[in-house]
């Protein structure tokens, strides 16, 4: 038995689609929408039954019994405040942000304002593709999702958010705003940006003519990384960036201090440092 009428997901790339694939997946939805500036997105998802219905314009949608908001965090301020307009109060919307900051205080003021019910996720997964072409079957199977904050909305409300992504077989784990920026700040973003600096550092000419014969291990995964979608991380980049600065400083000093060993040739400490950075993680 469908637990919702009809979810809305708005923003259509390759996470939206691969929630759309298990929502279907497990019927719980009787009706799937989307909503995407992208006509072709969303052609795309019809043709391929990825969903049974498209919306155009958000302030003329059928009311939905739950938003997901999928889309690039700089246009989730302009999609709420048109939602809000539209919506009953019974809708419930969350979204899966990597980054949390501003944009998410800004929103939970906003739905508390309105006496609408707002919860934040951020589901553990991703993909450097982009795109509803790339969808995955069974994305969010057994991967860890973060509710945020969970006292700013009913306990009904967080069960209920609690019960759906479970329901397409996430394991779901509860942590305040702040300190979700700051471990993702210390992990996820700024190894995307390291490997941003990485390849950007890399001589053009290595690119050109070398680098199908070094496509392995390490250098692979620094490629796959930095092949992600610009504007997403250049949104998360900058809605979390006082955790990055602090994080980033933190690496300019232990490059600093790595440097210096090998300008002067130190063994010692070389290994040393190695093998307790090894150690760090056992």
């Amino acid at each position: 038995m469908s637990k919702f009428n009809n979810i809305l997901i708005i923003g259509l790339g390759m996470m939206g689609g691969s929630l759309c694939k298990s929502i279907k997946k497990y019927k719980l939805s009787k009706k799937i929408s989307a909503f995407d500036i992208d006509q072709d997105a969303l052609t795309y998802a019809l043709k391929s039954k990825i969903i049974n219905h498209k919306v155009t314009d958000l302030g003329t949608m059928e009311h939905p019994d739950l938003i997901i908001i999928c889309s690039p965090l700089s246009s989730y301020l302009s999609i709420v405040k048109k939602i809000l307009l539209t919506v009953k109060k019974g809708t419930f919307v969350t979204d899966i942000g990597s980054s949390k900051g501003s944009i998410h205080r800004m929103i939970t003021k906003l739905f508390h304002d309105s006496n609408k019910t707002f919860l934040s996720s951020h589901p553990m997964v991703g993909s450097e593709k982009s795109g509803v072409k790339f969808n995955r079957k069974d994305m969010y199977k057994n991967k860890v999702v973060f509710i945020i904050d969970k006292d700013t909305a009913s306990r009904r409300s967080y069960l209920k958010l609690k019960s759906f992504w479970e329901s397409i077989g996430s394991v779901t784990h509860e942590i305040d705003s702040k300190t979700h920026d700051l471990l993702m700040s210390q992990t996820s973003h700024i190894a995307h940006l390291m490997s941003y600096i990485f390849v950007k550092s890399l001589p053009q000419s290595i690119l050109n003519e070398n680098l199908p014969l070094l496509l392995g291990g390490g250098i692979k995964e620094h490629i796959r990384l930095s092949k992600s979608n610009p504007q997403m991380w250049t949104d998360i980049f900058l809605n979390n960036k006082s955790n990055i600065l602090k994080t980033l400083t933190r690496i300019q000093k232990n490059t600093r201090i790595i440097k210096s060993m090998i300008q002067t040739s130190s063994e010692t400490e070389i290994k040393s440092l190695l093998k307790s950075t090894y150690n760090k993680t056992k």
